[in-house]
C-alpha cells in the first residue's frame, strides 16, 4: 500500500474502488497500514506511531476473521458427510478447510501484530 493508506479511511474513497480492490481491503488486516521499514529514521518513526493509533482497526479483522474460521469450521463436517455420499463434494470440503487453516493463520498473525503495535519500546 503507497502512502495514501490514510485517505482509505474515508468511507467515499473506499466506495470509489474498484470491487477487486475493495474486498482486499476487506479482508488484508494490515492494508490501512503505513510501511515502518523504509524511508529515513523520522518516516519510520511517523510510520511506526501511526500504525500504533490504527492498532484498534485490527479488533475489526479479528472478529471478521473469527467469524470467517468459524463458518469455515462448521461447513467442513457437513461437507465430510456429503463427500462421504459422493467423490464430487471432496474438493470443496477440501478448500473449506484449507480456508479454515487460513483464517486461523491470519488470526493468529493479526493477534500478534495487534499485541506487537501496543508494546511501547521507550523505556
Amino acid at each position: 500500500m503507497g502512502p495514501d493508506v490514510e485517505s482509505l479511511l474515508d468511507r467515499e474513497a473506499r466506495a470509489a474502488l474498484p470491487l477487486g480492490r475493495q474486498l482486499m481491503l476487506y479482508l488484508n488486516p494490515f492494508a490501512l497500514f503505513k510501511d515502518a521499514s523504509r524511508g529515513n529514521v523520522l518516516v519510520r518513526q511517523a510510520a511506526l506511531s501511526y500504525n500504533r493509533a490504527m492498532r484498534w482497526v485490527l479488533v475489526t479483522y479479528l472478529r471478521r476473521w473469527a467469524l470467517i474460521a468459524g463458518l469455515s469450521f462448521l461447513c467442513i463436517a457437513p461437507g465430510e458427510a456429503l463427500a462421504a455420499q459422493s467423490p464430487i463434494f471432496l474438493i470443496p470440503t477440501a478448500a473449506i478447510a484449507v480456508g479454515f487453516c487460513i483464517a486461523v493463520a491470519v488470526i493468529a498473525t493479526t493477534a500478534a501484530a495487534w499485541l506487537l503495535l501496543g508494546v511501547s519500546r521507550d523505556h
